[in-house]
């Protein structure tokens, strides 16, 4: 559909310096699975990568703003939204962890929900870490906005293009995120 990338799309046009192009996404429940498809993405690679359940590994990776700032898709606001996924998402991991230290079991890593609550200017992300009983979910609430959406929907693509392409890399990512891309489905 014209205007609406896939999540593979998305990363490949990060990575790329090319333009997203997000005009196809008009309401809220094309915006949640848009950015589900995404954060689902995150949540593949850092299972890769052996990172999942690891909060301090996580932050380790994906804490960096000038790491979000190299891609034409991110500005400072962008790059602001990469981190609070990231800090999202090592959260997630640090509750999935003290919930295995209560029940002695852990939660499905792809039990990360998050909602996005949209009114009139603002839009701002709230954690729902764990919803063991569900799936990978994101959630837009609230009024829709064009502008909004896409500053969010690139800051959750420049987060997953950054930790495909660099999570314990020493070159500039190529080789890595080539190797990696595969993950983003």
């Amino acid at each position: 559909m014209p205007g609406i990338p896939t999540t593979r799309d998305a990363v490949r046009a990060v990575w790329d310096n090319a333009a997203l192009e997000y005009s196809g996404v008009t309401d809220k429940v094309t915006a949640g699975l848009v950015l589900t498809g995404l954060l689902e993405a995150a949540l593949n690679v850092l299972h890769y990568r052996k990172l999942a359940w690891e909060p301090d590994s996580i932050q380790l990776v994906s804490c960096d703003p000038a790491s979000y700032l190299r891609y034409q898709a991110a500005n400072d606001h962008v790059a602001d939204v990469s981190l609070l996924l990231s800090q999202a998402i090592s959260a997630h991991a640090a509750n999935g962890t003290s919930l295995h230290d209560i029940t002695g079991e852990m939660p499905p890593w792809k039990s990360m929900r998050i909602l996005i609550l949209s009114t009139g200017v603002d839009a701002t992300f709230n954690r729902l870490d764990l919803d063991p009983e569900g799936e990978c979910k994101v959630s837009w609430h609230g009024q829709f906005d064009t502008v909004q959406f896409t500053e969010i929907a690139a800051g959750f693509a420049a987060f997953v293009t950054h930790i495909v392409a660099n999570v314990f890399d020493d070159d500039d990512g190529k080789e890595t995120f080539e190797e990696s891309f595969d993950w983003v489905v």
